[in-house]
């Protein structure tokens, strides 16, 4: 047994799978689409979605679709947990008959004890008390009517399978028994797919006793003492105690015996429970077994130390009670006292509804005593109505009752849980009620006992904090301003006119080609813009997280107004693993549209060598393919790079590149600091070696790549005079921010005789972003190389993405302002902005 499939979820699902873990065994989960956010899922080794398209519950009663999926999946056993699946005979047949190992009871035990109207039989047949009842499933009404005039009322009705107090009503009179028959097998059909039910005279304010046996395959047969689990509402256990208070210890020594004469005379092997009522007199009388886990098994385990699921998995695969450790009935032994509390989500104020809703807070108890065994208690979980509303079991052992029940009030009291009502203040109502302190509760306390329903008002000062700054920011408060509503449709680029944009740079190079083209450039005394807003601004500051919508809004106004840009920075870089990952857009699309809005500036795009746009190195004829299809889609320039300037990683891009007949252009990734060559390894003769080499490929244009903003401005100008000095190649310089020197650098490179610099728009520039284009533009003004985008071209755009910015605030880095720091972790300006959210997610 090496893969273990827990058809269950929520709680005991995690249960399951922590027991499977520290066996050594692999585990799998099955969720529903309701259950698609639940925690179980993320609990174990694999999980898998089952009952598409049907209704929440149903999905976990499809067992020939879940032991498909078993079989399809390599699963060697099934632990069905308890509710849905678990008492289901069909099923755990079908698990055999698969090669499946079913972790509880034979089939056969299943459809003897799991039935109730069975199970009584096998109780009177063997000398065991039972209450009187009908001896088959009730399919008339009518029979049903003449058992309950023939024994008196109350009467319960009971469903015939499964637990949990569903598909179970009493009766007080004659004209609430039909109404409550109806009610009945509907709530066992939809609990457990079998709407038989049976009557059983109802017992007044009897205890609620069930003794906890263990059988493996070798006819070794132990029970582990029993548990008072009188504390019901609706039939529904709320609170569950071992051992129990106030019986007869000569009472608990026949009720061991009954419950494991029943597991004999069945060939009983695995987890079970039979279960017993004992009424004011002392007389019990046997109601069911329980051939699975139960919910409240934690307290026999918390009394015994002896760990029932890990049990049942190592009886499973063949293991015997003497090789698990128990050597006999005297090897069981007991200590001290446990309680356990469910926590739901029900409302106690409002007749106990289930409450739903999102988790805002959820603070857990902890300490010494304290078991936790949680299903979807967790900050931001959403609760659901389509399942049991249990968030966390909460069990305390101490070595006396009051220590107990002592412990399990402070772990309650330690609890905060927002967001949804939940039933802890009844339940710390219960544990202080004289009445349980005593052992004297009944299954008629809850019931009978209105003071458990006085709740003192709960202050929930956090919340209450948390709801005011909320609203202060969102709505103002004197003396502080009120926070803009926004719509992602507010903000308006500058109109373009109707007409076609005018000429530009791509209609020149489409005109002259790669080649003629590369001159044109060299040719020109203004300084050549690229624009990054597009693509690096956005990376470098908002972990590229900008739409394609919020580009389209703008992009024929860029097209109009903007037709001076040498290059528009678009694509590349992160912008694939963001759009796909992030964002859920294609980003191919995002090329092809702005395409449509913008055909007469450069596309440009960055390309990592042989990592293309992704994280990995990729085979060339990925590569390549890569190129040849972008090329096709609309880029015009390729700025190829590799981090560590490793030319043969770049050289097949550059190749494919040229023969697409686009313009290449190479990167210098640049580090250290060229004017102090005594700090650095990376010296200027390091790039000009670099350069001379690139320049032989028959590229057409030689990028200085300054990641991190590393290049000073004395630095700049070294660089890019050398370069120019050295090589015929047009020299496109990119820098960052960071530092607060970035628009320095580009004016020292410019005075050197560089030929374009990337730039972006001011409300989209500075720190890990590149630098302002309004600045540069406006430090040329007058001279020979002031460029042929105009200030006010550049203003007016700017203000569009000034507004765009605000809706991207919670993906920024948080930097303030410009750092030195940099000139010390020399990390790259995406890098930098990239880790917060990255680490976020």
């Amino acid at each position: 047994m090496n893969k273990v499939m827990a058809a269950n979820r929520s709680e005991i699902a995690i249960r399951i799978f922590r027991a499977c873990t520290e066996l050594g065994l692999r585990t799998v989960a099955i969720y529903s689409h309701e259950d698609r956010l639940s925690l179980h899922r993320y609990k174990a080794d694999e999980a898998y979605v089952v009952g598409k398209g049907k209704e929440p519950v149903s999905a976990y009663l499809d067992w020939e679709k879940i032991l498909d999926l078993a079989k399809e999946k390599k699963v060697d056993a099934i632990h069905p947990g308890y509710g849905f699946l678990a008492e289901n005979a069909q099923f755990a047949k079908a698990c055999l008959e698969k090669d499946i190992v079913f972790i509880g009871p034979s089939p056969e035990v299943l459809e003897l004890v799991g039935d109730k109207v069975r199970a009584r039989k096998l109780a009177q047949d063997l000398g065991i008390p039972v209450i009187p009842g009908t001896p088959q499933p009730v399919e008339d009404p009518e029979e049903a009517l003449n058992f309950a005039r023939e024994e008196g009322y109350p009467v319960i009705i009971k469903a015939a399978a499964g637990g949990g107090g569903r598909g179970m009503r009493v009766a007080w009179r004659e004209e609430e028994l039909a109404k409550s028959l109806e009610i009945a097998k509907s709530e066992a059909q939809k609990a457990f797919g079998d709407s038989r039910i049976f009557l059983e005279k109802y017992l007044v304010k009897p205890k609620h006793i069930e003794v906890q046996i263990l059988a493996d395959n070798q006819s070794n047969l132990v029970h582990l003492f029993e548990r008072d689990c009188s504390i019901q509402r609706r039939h529904q256990k709320l609170l569950e105690i071992a051992p129990s208070l106030g019986l007869d210890p000569f009472l608990k020594e026949r009720l061991y015996e009954h419950a494991l004469r029943i597991a004999r005379a069945v060939n009983y092997v695995s987890a079970g429970t039979v279960e017993f009522l004992v009424d004011r007199e002392g007389h019990y009388y046997f109601i069911e077994v329980n051939p699975r886990i139960q919910v409240e098994h934690t307290v026999t385990e918390m009394i015994t130390g002896r760990d029932l699921v890990q049990a049942q998995l190592r009886i499973a695969r063949g293991e015997s009670l003497k090789d698990i450790g128990i050597l006999g009935q005297e090897a069981v032994k007991k200590s001290g006292c446990a309680v356990q509390c469910r926590v739901t989500t029900e409302d106690p104020t409002n007749n106990f509804l289930p409450h739903t809703g999102r988790i805002v807070a959820y603070r857990t108890a902890a300490g010494y005593g304290i078991r936790l065994d949680g299903g979807n208690g967790f900050v931001g979980a959403r609760i659901s109505p389509y399942y049991d509303p249990l968030l966390v079991k909460v069990t305390s052992w101490a070595l006396t009752f009051p220590d107990a029940v002592a412990k399990m009030g402070r772990a309650l009291r330690e609890f905060r849980i927002r967001g949804v009502k939940t039933n802890i203040p009844f339940l710390l109502n219960v544990l202080e009620h004289p009445r349980f302190l005593e052992g004297k509760c009944d299954t008629t306390f809850v019931d009978t006992t209105s003071e458990l329903f006085h709740f003192p008002e709960r202050k929930d000062r956090g919340t209450k904090i948390l709801s005011y700054l909320a609203h202060v920011s969102i709505n103002g408060f004197p003396g502080i301003k009120k926070k803009p509503h926004i719509t992602l449709r507010d903000p308006q680029p500058p109109k373009a006119p109707p007409t076609s944009p005018p000429p530009g740079t791509r209609d020149l190079l489409e005109k002259i080609g790669a080649e003629r083209f590369t001159e044109w450039i060299k040719e020109q005394k203004p300084l050549l813009i690229t624009d990054t807003t597009w693509r690096d601004a956005h990376q470098s500051l908002m972990a590229t997280r900008v739409r394609t919508y919020d580009m389209l809004q703008v992009a024929q106004s860029v097209a109009h107004l903007m037709p001076q840009l040498f290059s528009l920075e678009m694509w590349g870089g992160a912008t694939f693993d963001v759009a796909m990952r992030f964002l859920q857009e294609d980003p191919w699309d995002r090329l092809v549209k702005l395409k449509e809005k913008v055909p007469n500036i450069i596309f440009q795009m960055l390309l990592r060598g042989a990592n293309a746009v992704g994280y990995t190195n990729y085979p060339d004829n990925v590569v390549k393919t890569f190129v040849r299809e972008s090329a096709q889609a609309g880029i015009d320039l390729f700025r190829i790079f590799d981090c560590f300037n490793w030319i043969e990683g770049m050289k097949g891009s550059i190749e494919e590149a040229l023969s697409t007949g686009k313009l290449v252009e190479v990167s210098l990734c640049y580090t250290g600091d060229i004017s102090d060559p005594d700090r650095t390894k990376y010296t200027l003769d390091y790039y000009l070696n670099l350069a001379k080499e690139l320049g032989s490929m028959g590229i057409h244009i030689l990028a200085i790549k300054d990641m991190a903003g590393l290049c000073k401005p004395q630095a700049a100008y070294q660089l890019v005079k050398a370069l120019k000095e050295e090589t015929s190649l047009p020299i496109h310089f990119h820098t960052h921010d960071t530092a607060g020197n970035g628009v320095a650098s580009c004016l020292m490179a410019t005075h050197a005789g560089v030929d374009i610099v990337d730039l972006a728009l001011s409300s989209m520039a500075g720190l890990t972003a590149q630098p302002s284009m309004e600045a540069v533009i406006a430090a040329l003004k007058a001279s020979e190389r002031e460029p042929q985008v105009t200030l006010d071209q550049a203003t007016a755009m700017s203000a569009y993405w000034e507004r765009i910015r605000e809706f991207y605030t919670p993906f920024e880095s948080g930097l303030k302002g410009p750092t030195g720091e940099l000139y010390f972790h020399e990390i790259p300006g995406g890098q930098y902005s990239n880790l917060k959210p990255r680490a976020v997610e």
